[in-house]
């Protein structure tokens, strides 16, 4: 199957060498055959990166606690918080993974502070260390964070205190239970965690010829989104607060097309980055046209 960009540049009637330019173009990101790992595959961007890989010919390895409807390769069910669930998920996945793709995440409220911290950072850093050995030369790791988390500077000594520590569940949850006023905002607190681990592992990961970059996406429509203006009772006006100024909130397929793109060989020469995808919003607070309401500055 083409992607739809594809199917837009097909040939009518094109002979054989047409179509061996349409085969090119459609392995120009380079996931032909290769295998890769979407947690949170089963909604929102990781539903849409999901897809989008399977249309690329990458074999999908979904990873969820809910139910998948992408055509993946297969369907590994997962409590981001439960490392035992994770271990039984990895035993099941290829010896060889070519792209991470860290997409699961949960809202706070109306998920705990300790769940959102767990699910969001605590389980996306064990898998991804799991996984690592996996990784050959040339693959990428590609993470969700937010601009919720771009504040990260202002504790950038306490976060480098967190990842000191071992990867356990056990280990996380007595350092959060030591530092409850950093973990109050769990939801901002697990996504600057996810930046500065990040740009920690770059170094490391470049001697090996190992990518790793996250994206901070401004409000996306989504289940997750719903969630919280739903259960959350976080009013639209706050969350609207934080839209860019195109004045809409982002699809699901325009979070996960930059994390495709990120993983891929046409970014080879990216890593250690946090690219914020919110259509300038992050650009204006940074240059003073907005109210810096995450600490940016």
């Amino acid at each position: 199957m083409l992607t739809p960009y594809l199917r837009r540049q097909s040939y009518n009637g094109g002979d054989q060498a047409q179509g061996a330019e349409l085969a090119a173009m459609k392995n120009i990101l380079g996931y032909e055959g290769k295998n890769v790992v979407v947690t949170g595959a089963a909604s929102g961007m990781g539903q849409a990166a999901a897809w989008l890989l399977s249309d690329l010919g990458a074999r999908v390895f979904a990873l969820d606690i809910a139910d998948v409807s992408a055509p993946v390769e297969m369907v590994l069910k997962v409590d981001m918080k439960d490392t035992e669930t994770l271990d039984t998920a990895v035993s099941q996945l290829p010896q060889q993974v070519h792209g991470l793709f860290n997409c699961a995440g949960v809202p706070c409220p109306p998920f705990s502070n300790e769940d959102t911290l767990m699910i969001n950072f605590v389980g996306l850093r064990y898998l991804t260390d799991t996984l690592l050995p996996r990784i050959p030369e040339g693959g990428a790791i590609a993470s969700i964070a937010s601009t919720a988390g771009m504040g990260w500077k202002a504790n950038l000594d306490t976060i480098k205190g967190l990842l000191a520590q071992d990867n356990s569940t056990a280990t996380a949850a007595a350092w959060f239970e030591a530092h409850p006023d950093v973990c109050a905002d769990a939801y901002g607190f697990a996504k600057q965690c996810i930046i500065v681990y990040t740009m920690s592992k770059a170094r490391e990961l470049a001697q090996r010829g190992v990518r790793i970059n996250c994206i901070s996406p401004s409000p996306t429509d989504s289940g997750f989104m719903e969630k919280l203006k739903g259960e959350g009772e976080m009013p639209a006006e706050l969350i609207d607060m934080f839209l860019p100024s195109n004045g809409r909130y982002a699809t699901g397929a325009e979070m996960g097309e930059p994390l495709v793109l990120l993983n891929s060989r046409l970014a080879s020469f990216v890593s250690g980055l946090n690219v914020p995808v919110d259509f300038g919003y992050c650009a204006e607070v940074l240059v003073g046209e907005r109210d810096d309401l995450f600490g940016m500055r």
